[in-house]
């Protein structure tokens, strides 16, 4: 015999917060560490290899930090003047950071000895990166140039000039690493062909442009200057795809996660967004406690990493980082070991799967189903009306009653005793509008039913009376609501609102 169907409840669900799946990711990212650094952090670099350092540009020193311990592993002050863009390499074994005295200088991570000493800027160099093939970097200047050096031998390459003020940022394009993209304050951004030196296009901004970051397929570039971001289709000859302003003041950087599908921009407003990079709309954001000049995520959005103008590295633990993709395939199990009998052990059967051979747990039923399953009515109505049952739950079987055409059985023939807790919850709840189309059939029923015995119990009749003059306040009020609706819609029809 088949088990019964439990009861349905009707229950209305009640909107609290429109929280989604990349808000509970976000909001998962809690509070790690608070480490004050000597300045400003200016600038936050990220390696993609294992063990996942990433640096901190602030004063004159580049900090290394490692994931594990959140702590600086290795501190980098070998700078006469205040330090920018200190940028790791993505294996995490050389820095390169300009500074305020032109010059270029790149780092070994383990021994903080200088490799290379790169000069030819003739103004403070604040934007240094590494290329994607780790052998060669980018540099801009406040001297209106981009340069590329040759890490091998410490050589310029190419000197690209075309901007017409300080150049304050530059991207690189992972699938293409002859194209490079530079932000500079003459509200611009451009794109250089590596191999001519030449710009290749050009986007206004129209504001200083702070920050830039490129997709990996380098057909969509974003800047953001003043409280806006902009987004450009590259392919299509730089078409303006959409514009964000969700900041109330000027955004100072861009960066995006570990999976490239969301963007992350920090803003002199102490706040930190992001954006799902499918819709282009806001999923999420923290507010700190100081303007925040650079943000950014470790590899597999392990943790979430924020510098403010104060000095304070704001670090945030995700409890559950994404995978990292290996660089070797796992090795296949070899036939005839203890692993490969052992194979499929731990797999558990899909929801399609039929499993055969395992008991199903019966499901538990509560007494008004149990009553019900009986067809035991009254039992069950009365079970709903005496215990504190939620009304949701009192309607659903009162609604199931008049499924089984059962109410008039059900409340016929009661007492004082039995009526009154009826007429009680239909005085407290009738004017719900949840539950009204059930309870005022319900209260016609009952009026039908006993209306030829009023005057004999007293408690009954003062219920009656109640029931009658909250249904009497109800439709004045409606009525005043119509009223009110018809004024309202001559207003908006006179004045073309509507």
């Amino acid at each position: 015999m088949a088990d019964l169907k439990k009861l349905i409840v009707q229950e209305n669900k009640k909107v609290l917060s429109k929280s989604n799946p990349e808000e509970r990711f976000w909001k998962k990212f809690k509070f790690a560490a608070a480490i004050k650094e000597f300045g400003a952090v200016t600038h936050l670099s990220f390696s993609h290899e294992a063990p996942f350092y990433y640096t901190v540009t602030s004063g004159t020193k580049v900090n290394v930090y490692s994931v594990k311990t959140n702590a600086v592993q290795q501190s980098i002050s070998r700078f006469k003047k205040t330090a920018f863009s200190g940028c790791i390499r993505r294996d995490g074994k050389l820095v390169v950071a300009g500074s305020e005295d032109n010059c270029v200088q790149v780092f070994e991570v383990g021994t903080r000895s200088i490799l290379r000493q790169l000069t030819g800027h003739v103004r403070p160099c604040h934007v240094t990166k590494f290329d994607q093939d780790n052998t060669h970097i980018l540099s801009a200047a406040d001297d209106k140039t981009l340069r590329c050096w040759d890490l091998p031998t410490g050589e310029e390459i190419l000197c690209m000039k075309g901007h017409d003020d300080y150049i304050r940022s530059a991207a690189t394009v992972s699938m293409c690493p002859d194209i490079w993209f530079s932000g500079s304050y003459d509200h611009t951004v451009k794109m250089w062909d590596k191999r001519s030196g030449e710009c290749t296009l050009t986007l206004d901004h129209g504001s200083p442009v702070e920050s830039i970051v490129v997709l990996p397929s380098g057909g969509i570039a974003i800047s953001c200057g003043s409280n806006k971001i902009k987004v450009w289709d590259v392919h299509r000859s730089g078409t303006q795809l959409t514009t964000l302003s969700n900041h109330q003041k000027t955004i100072t950087c861009l960066a995006l996660d570990f999976s490239n599908t969301r963007l992350l921009s920090s803003s002199l407003d102490h706040q930190v967004k992001m954006y799902d990079l499918s819709t282009y709309k806001v999923t999420h954001s923290i507010k700190y406690s100081a303007p925040v000049l650079a943000v950014g995520t470790t590899a597999n959005n392990s943790h979430l990493i924020a510098g403010c103008n104060d000095g304070i590295v704001h670090i945030r633990e995700h409890p559950s980082p994404a995978p990292v993709p290996t660089k070797r395939p796992l090795s296949a199990v070899q036939p005839g070991t203890g692993a490969y009998f052992a194979r499929g052990k731990n797999l558990l059967p899909a929801k399609t799967d039929a499993v055969s051979g395992k008991a199903t747990k019966r499901k538990k039923l509560s007494q008004y189903d149990l009553h019900l399953k009986r067809f035991q009515y009254r039992e069950a109505f009365d079970h709903v009306m005496s215990s504190r049952h939620s009304p949701d739950i009192v309607v659903s079987v009162v609604l199931e009653l008049f499924r089984r055409d059962a109410v008039k059985r059900v409340l016929s023939g009661r007492d004082e005793e039995t009526l009154q807790p009826v007429l009680t919850f239909l005085v407290n709840h009738v004017t719900n509008p949840r539950h009204c189309s059930v309870l005022c059939d319900l209260a016609h029923i009952l009026a039908d039913l006993y209306s030829p015995v009023l005057g004999m119990s007293p408690a009954i009749d003062k219920l009656f009376e109640k029931l009658n003059k909250r249904l009497k306040f109800e439709l004045k009020v409606q009525e005043r609501y119509m009223k009110l609706q018809g004024a309202m819609q001559c207003f908006f029809t006179a004045t073309g609102l509507s």
